[in-house]
């Protein structure tokens, strides 16, 4: 009997595996997966994550449809494409969206087809998300294990339900103006296609809406390690679940060093209030990242060589009197500096690092992370909000959590309070413009998912344009979360048009001038930030690894990625290092340093400082 057995067997048909990035998430998943096929069940193994890494860590192709897995008898894989879900969904439904804008709008059509076309973009994890309520509708599948994308990623994903309901709220008052005037003139109006788009979208949310929430039907497994910042995030994250009215179903505790198994230590007592009444199990430390479902089995089983826990040395933690970066180090940045990397590689200690190594007094330093799920507070052992607060012990660093959500909802809050002052003046007489007013004030639903972080950025580029800071520092969500926020700047502006066009349609029946100069200003700082960007002299990303071949496959692709985008790469640092690592060659990055392996991880300034001293460049002859 396998030990999963008792865990699978209090789990529902849907399993979500989630957690911070680099806790396992994916070798968990694939774990449970193929257990649950050689229990006779037809499992599907999906993965969510943008980054990717499902097809290199099972060893075999996973493509946009479910694929048997060679040599496994009733267990497939699928990677969730959310480009080619919003694709298929316009090839179904482009016309209808179409209809809709022409009824509820002023656009011509050729206005009309450009904004479904470019603006619609931004719906695609939406459409990702319903592409899941297909699958639940499948009865070929037993059991459904869903590797997730780390946490800030996810949670927007379980939240888009909500989004997408505002979505189909704007296009449903849209097509409102249309059954008015039908009603009005023909004295009665009939439902068409578009109000059966509209009722079919309404349905698929609920109905997706009630199978995340159905404790029978879906659970999620919270994967952690016995770390006290990731320990502090699997809380938050429970916390999340909870108000998403999502159950947590069990708890795995991987990668715990060998002396820990069995025995109650104070990190597995932390651990024990993630959720207090769900199964929990604890998987050991491996020698070296499992590759292929074989090395994930035996891991999960108990069969892996377990590593010995690698113990600080004082190099990389102790704080010295005057420690001081590698000059390299110093040379690779810029003054915005963008910290990147695969979930769980170390990039929020790397970014806290440089920039409490970096600030001085008279160059003032920001570190801010805009990933949903931030870890900037745990690690820098302080309270940080949504506002610049001073560092501990780090004269000249400053330090912000920004919460990209509530920034962009306060400009939807001004732009909806402006929309509404105009619309009261004009219907304080006898013109009945509720309609318009309704489809005016919600324009802003059509926004990309994800404009709200680029909104954040905006903001951090006039910081330093402004010369409040000399440098910024930003800790974003992992890979894929950062390349579509790379990706955002020129699809808001592409939206910011398109939206600025049908405004000033309605600035001829309304004077909405002053919404639009607010918009209209968004799109200049947008212009200005992809132009930041773009400049090497000015914008660099520092890419952190581990040399484990999950992590450098996932790192290359990020460089391609930079290079596609024209982002300038400065560096690459080799995080948790304890021997000799081999480069990545070819990839026209000129600096490639190693952090030393520390445990526990350096926390607060003192030690963030020290161990940021400790980072060497690779060897002369590797090209670094």
């Amino acid at each position: 009997m396998s030990r999963l057995d008792p865990l699978l067997d209090s789990l529902p048909r849907w399993i979500l595996v989630a957690g911070k990035g680099g806790v396992g998430k994916t070798t968990c998943a694939a774990a449970l997966a193929a257990r649950s096929a050689k229990r006779g069940h037809a499992t599907l193994l999906l993965s969510t994550d943008p980054a990717r890494s499902l097809g290199a860590a099972l060893g075999v192709s996973v493509g946009a449809v479910p694929e048997p897995i060679a040599g496994r008898d009733r267990l497939f894989a699928m990677q969730l494409d959310a480009q080619h879900e919003r694709d298929a969904f316009l090839e179904r439904w482009r016309s209808v969206l179409i209809d809709i804008l022409d009824r509820g709008t002023y656009l011509s059509p050729d206005e009309i087809t450009g904004f479904v076309d470019d603006a619609l973009p931004g719906v695609d994890e939406a459409m990702a998300v319903l592409a899941l309520l297909e699958l639940e509708r499948d009865s070929r599948w037993q059991r459904i294990v869903v590797d997730t994308a780390p946490t800030g990623h996810t949670l927007r994903l379980l939240a888009l339900p909500e989004t997408f309901r505002a979505l189909v709220a704007l296009l449903d008052t849209m097509q409102a103006k249309h059954r008015f005037m039908v009603q009005a003139l023909a004295r009665r109006y009939r439902p068409d296609g578009a109000d059966a788009f509209l009722a079919e979208m309404r349905d698929r949310v609920d109905e997706l809406h009630a199978t995340l929430t159905d404790d029978e039907r879906t659970a999620v497994v919270l994967v952690t390690r016995p770390e006290p910042v990731v320990v502090t995030e699997t809380l938050r994250y429970a916390e999340a679940l909870t108000q998403l009215s999502i159950r947590v179903g069990a708890v795995v505790v991987n990668a715990v060093p060998s002396a820990a198994v069995g025995a109650r230590t104070e990190a597995l007592a932390d651990v024990a209030a993630v959720a207090p009444g769900a199964p929990r199990i604890t998987v050991p430390r491996a020698g070296e990242s499992p590759t292929g479902l074989v090395e994930i089995e035996a891991l999960f089983e108990g069969r892996a060589t377990a590593r010995a826990t690698v113990r600080a040395d004082g190099v990389g933690v102790r704080a010295s009197t005057a420690p001081t970066m590698h000059p390299s180090v110093v040379a690779m940045l810029r003054p915005l500096t963008i910290v990147a990397g695969k979930g769980g590689v170390g990039k929020t200690t790397t970014a806290c690092a440089l920039g409490v190594s970096l600030a001085r007094a008279e160059a003032p330093i920001l570190v801010v992370s805009s990933d949903p799920a931030p870890s900037v507070a745990d690690v820098l052992a302080q309270p940080v909000p949504d506002e610049d607060v001073h560092v501990a012990d780090a004269p000249g660093c400053h330090a912000r959590q920004m919460d990209a959500t509530v920034a962009f909802d306060r400009f939807r809050a001004r732009y909806a309070d402006r929309v509404d002052a105009v619309f009261d003046r004009l219907m304080s007489g006898a013109l009945n413009l509720a309609h318009d007013r309704a489809v005016a004030r919600d324009l802003l639903a059509l926004a990309p998912p994800g404009i709200d972080e680029l909104y954040a950025l905006v903001t951090l580029g006039e910081l330093l344009e402004q010369g409040r800071y000399a440098t910024v520092i930003v800790d974003p969500a992992p890979t894929g979360h950062l390349l579509r926020l790379l990706e955002m700047p020129a699809l808001a502006l592409s939206w910011t048009h398109r939206l600025m066009r049908l405004m000033l349609e309605y600035k001829e029946v309304a004077g909405l001038g002053e919404a639009a100069r607010e918009v209209l200003d968004f799109a200049k700082r947008t212009r200005a930030l992809r132009e930041m960007m773009a400049d090497p002299a000015r914008t660099v990303i520092v890419v952190v690894a581990l040399d484990e071949p999950l992590v450098r496959d996932e790192s290359q692709r990020l460089l391609g990625a930079c290079r596609d985008r024209g982002v300038e790469v400065g560096g690459i640092v080799w995080n948790r290092v304890t021997g000799e690592v081999p480069p990545l060659s070819g990839i026209g990055v000129a600096r490639q340093f190693v952090a030393p392996a520390a445990t526990p991880a350096p926390r607060g300034a003192p030690a963030l400082r020290a161990w940021c001293a400790a980072w060497r460049p690779l060897d002369e002859d590797t090209g670094a």
